[in-house]
């Protein structure tokens, strides 16, 4: 812990410090609109960060397990272990995935779901008025063309992602991996000698929040990954890994990605039968209530140390300026730039000392 750290944190009245923490504020906003503006490179680069970080821990585990072995050793047994981890997923993701399209192999039954749906739509439709009927007709209409429109925007996003993938990501893990310590240096280098304590305080600070709060949506993510995974296996929903994966992705998306997650497997256990597709939506509730209940007050909470009332304020501050992206971002931001926030008055107390009452006469 370092010094600035221990130091009490009162209320200043020094003017100094007011205007410094309001312009560094605003760079701290003015920064972050920005990275939203430019959201599509934004969520590409977070998402190779994402990949350096686990990367890096993943690597750590590697040379921590093989300390006996050479150089070259080390190479074979981690190419050997790319291979068989990649081809062993690479099988069961495939698998998977082929279940699930053999049961919408045969339209037929999903043809007459869709018939009966249909007719039970148009017989409450007659017995409303004509306008009522109209507007419900309207309603489905801008849902389908809405749906299909999404459909498209996300194919050409997805197409944008791919491209700025290849070109980013190679130039991010070499400056990582080969010129971390060289980048390291310039920035350091960039920093005033004196000053040089509180950044590296402040910087470690953000790395292990950082950290702790990655480490924590990890275990969220696999604990209820593995909660849906074995719910769906067995009651016997095709896919069941698939879908169990999927839910642990989205259930990082806050308030909207858990009900998202509930609807392919509501749907694909529909095909199979009632049964299976109330089975299905019971047990993603019962991943949410683990999750709720256990998950984030005992194991989450206690990595990220947010108040719960902050929290929920935060998401929904950033879900209304930024959207989904916004949610998912919201509290890794909100840590980021209270650290930042907090040190920098530290800081500042400290280069602009309170002024005495004799000072204020003179």
């Amino acid at each position: 812990m370092s010094e600035l750290s221990a130091i009490p944190m009162p209320l200043t009245t020094n003017k100094k410090v007011w205007l410094m923490m309001a312009a560094i504020s605003i760079v701290l906003c003015g920064t972050i609109l920005t990275l939203f503006y430019f959201q599509e490179l934004f969520i590409v680069i977070l998402f190779g960060l994402c990949l350096i970080v686990l990367l890096d821990k993943v690597i750590r585990v590697f040379n921590k397990y093989t300390t006996r072995y050479t150089g070259k050793q080390k190479r074979v047994i981690a190419i050997g272990l790319i291979i068989l981890f990649g081809s062993v997923w690479g099988y069961l993701i495939v698998a998977q995935i082929l279940n699930i399209s053999s049961i919408f192999a045969d339209l037929t039954r999903i043809q007459i779901m869709i018939n009966i749906g249909t007719q039970m739509l148009a017989d409450m439709l007659e017995i409303l008025p004509d306008t009522v009927t109209d507007r419900v007709q309207d309603f489905f209409d801008g849902l389908t063309n809405a749906f299909f429109a999404y459909i498209r925007t996300f194919i050409s996003q997805a197409f944008l992602y791919i491209i700025a993938i290849i070109l980013i990501y190679p130039i991010m893990f070499s400056m990582y991996f080969n010129d971390k310590g060289t980048v390291k240096k310039v920035i350091e280098g960039l920093i005033p000698s004196r000053f040089e304590k509180e950044f590296k305080s402040t910087s470690s600070a953000i790395l292990s929040r950082s950290n702790n709060f990655f480490v924590a949506k990890i275990i969220e993510s696999i604990g209820v990954a593995a909660i849906c995974s074995i719910g769906f296996y067995l009651i016997g929903l095709p896919g069941w890994l698939f879908l169990g994966i999927s839910a642990g992705l989205l259930n990082n998306v806050p308030y909207i990605g858990p009900t998202v997650s509930t609807i392919p497997p509501f749907i694909i256990g529909l095909v199979i039968g009632w049964k299976v597709a109330l089975l299905a939506v019971a047990v993603c509730v019962i991943a949410q209530l683990v999750d709720n209940l256990y998950l984030i007050p005992f194991m989450i909470s206690s990595k990220i140390s947010v108040n719960p009332l902050t929290t929920v304020l935060m998401i929904l501050i950033f879900s209304q300026l930024f959207g989904v992206l916004g949610m998912i971002l919201s509290l890794p931001i909100y840590i980021i730039s209270k650290i930042i926030l907090v040190e920098a008055y530290k800081l500042l107390i400290l280069v602009f000392p309170e002024t005495t009452k004799r000072e204020d006469e003179m």
